[in-house]
């Protein structure tokens, strides 16, 4: 059965969402009332998808959602706020979060939300094809981070920008090293964002793209304002305007 961990500081709204997934034949609830206590039951447990609230004490979702992608990138993660917007929506998704919820919300959506992502990562347990998987991303022009993790729990992490693969790193290698050593692993698990933090100055000229297709390159620097960062700016604005 898998585990959800849902965290909000609102103490009727966890009693009521336990009382109504208490039957559910396929899921099993954990509840923490802020991050910090959803940080210590994510080091502590095994956590199959995190359902937060935005705005709590002591450490909010944001800030939550930004240690998980550093501790748990493996993690999937839905918000729930009363201050969603579509902007907010479109930069939560960026950093990874599959979906965002609209507070006040009914039982019915919320266990539809958590089914489907749960579902998805199902069908990944058994491996995806990573090659195929890849030239997906490359195919339909995609500007992702997608992290990749092993049985050995060995990870990396390969950098898309409008579908052009123009970096990867796998522990000490990037480049070519990178993708060769990680399309070899099988029995994998994904982590995407749509969100790029590599920057070329010609993403055209990778030679990174190729290795995909069957077919060799360097390593840029960093760029862009994080999508949480951004999240932190819409969700404050929201906040004063209250």
């Amino acid at each position: 059965m898998k585990n959800v961990l849902i965290v909000d500081d609102e103490p009727d709204l966890l009693l009521t969402v336990q009382a109504g997934f208490e039957n559910n034949p396929h899921f099993q609830l954990m509840t923490a009332g802020n991050g910090r206590e959803a940080l210590d039951l994510l080091e502590n447990n095994i956590v199959d998808l995190v359902v937060t609230d935005l705005r709590m004490p002591q450490m909010d979702g944001i800030e939550l959602l930004a240690a998980m992608s550093q501790s748990f990138p493996e993690i999937p993660s839905i918000v729930m706020t009363a201050f969603g917007t579509s902007k907010m929506e479109q930069q939560l998704k960026k950093a990874g979060t599959l979906n965002l919820l609209e507070k006040p919300l009914d039982i019915e959506t919320l266990e539809q939300a958590i089914t489907t992502a749960l579902d998805f990562y199902q069908t990944q347990e058994g491996g995806p094809n990573l090659d195929i998987f890849l030239q997906l991303v490359a195919m339909e022009k995609k500007t992702v981070h997608l992290k990749v993790f092993n049985k050995k729990e060995e990870h990396g992490s390969f950098f898309f920008r409008k579908g052009y693969l123009i970096d990867a790193e796998q522990g000490e290698q990037t480049g070519d090293e990178a993708v060769l050593e990680m399309l070899e692993w099988n029995r994998i698990k994904l982590s995407m964002k749509e969100f790029c933090p590599v920057t070329r100055e010609n993403d055209e000229q990778s030679q990174l793209t190729p290795l995909l297709f069957g077919m060799p390159y360097h390593k840029e620097q960093y760029g862009e304002v994080h999508p949480l960062d951004q999240v932190r700016q819409e969700f404050t604005r929201l906040q004063k305007k209250k």
